[in-house]
């Protein structure tokens, strides 16, 4: 709990620094309230835009930068008009939250004018982003899934079908190289006649990370791979298990992609059984091979 909160404050103090960019970039002051909707506007974007893609603080470092870069930012983050909206959601939810404090015979909106409330408001951004940004992920696994083949269910995609939508510019998702692609241990080419990008490992790389100019801290796709382990971990309670006990299980697991209980194949079972079979007659749930098997369980 209390790393967990000299984190949090580690990640709120960075935010309020970008904020203060923000404010500098433009020439404006933290000590004096911004003097109209526009700037109030202005610098919430660049704080964000800050934020979600670190680069553009060293590339976008003047006004005049920000003004060119702004109406073209969907092209360099898709998901920035839905950010954004989002961030006008959160600005909704802190003025109901101060309205018993407001004069109800004001009209003007000055809310978030000050420097202070504006830090309120990002701090609260950095603490929702990740699991709005997850919703994007989403998208993007789904739109993986939608190029594999009728009935293939492997969490594999041929590289073909995976660039097929970039190069006839329909898409702005799945540029990665496949040098990138191998050093990531996301390209299968085990069959050269068939060579794949695998599903979850392109879907939870370093690419697919936000804010990441901090050292301690970034915004990824949330890794159901986690999830999974940690319920075996809680039921298992120990480092090792019988294949009985595993096919027991994860038969009554589920996933976004997996409905349970099920019936695992004989293939599956065979795989955990040869695990066993090096180990003494139990499966090391920490290992590779185990890794390897939760994969060809969840493929997805």
């Amino acid at each position: 709990a209390v790393l967990a909160a000299t984190v949090e404050d580690l990640v709120h103090g960075d935010t309020v620094e970008l904020l203060r960019l923000a404010y500098s970039v433009h020439g404006l002051s933290v000590d004096e309230p911004l003097a109209n909707a526009e700037q109030e506007e202005l610098v919430i974007s660049t704080c964000l835009l800050y934020f979600i893609l670190p680069w553009s603080q060293e590339e976008l470092n003047s006004s005049a930068a920000i003004a060119e870069f702004l109406p073209e930012a969907s092209e360099a983050y898709p998901g920035w008009e839905n950010t954004k909206l989002w961030v006008e959601d959160i600005k909704g939810m802190l003025r109901y939250q101060d309205r018993m404090e407001k004069n109800p015979f004001l009209k003007n909106d000055n809310r978030f004018r000050s420097f202070t409330s504006l830090a309120q408001l990002m701090e609260q951004v950095a603490d929702g982003v990740g699991l709005f940004q997850n919703v994007e992920c989403n998208m993007m696994k789904n739109k993986l899934l939608d190029l594999q083949d009728e009935g293939q269910n492997d969490g594999r995609v041929l590289m073909g079908r995976f660039y097929e939508g970039f190069l006839a510019d329909q898409e702005y998702w799945f540029t990665e190289s496949p040098e990138y692609l191998r050093h990531l241990g996301a390209l299968d080419d085990s069959d050269p006649s068939r060579t794949s990008v695998i599903v979850p490992n392109i879907l939870y790389g370093r690419s697919n990370c936000l804010a990441t100019s901090s050292g301690f801290h970034s915004l990824c796709c949330v890794n159901q791979c986690d999830a999974l382990m940690e319920r075996i971990e809680q039921v298992i309670a120990g480092p090792v298990a019988s294949p009985a006990a595993l096919v027991e299980l994860v038969s009554t697991m589920s996933s976004d992609t997996v409905v349970a209980p099920r019936n695992l194949s004989s293939s599956l079972r065979q795989k955990l059984t040869r695990i066993a079979e090096q180990h003494a007659g139990h499966v090391p749930l920490h290992g590779r091979l185990f890794a390897l098997w939760m994969h060809h369980a969840f493929p997805n």
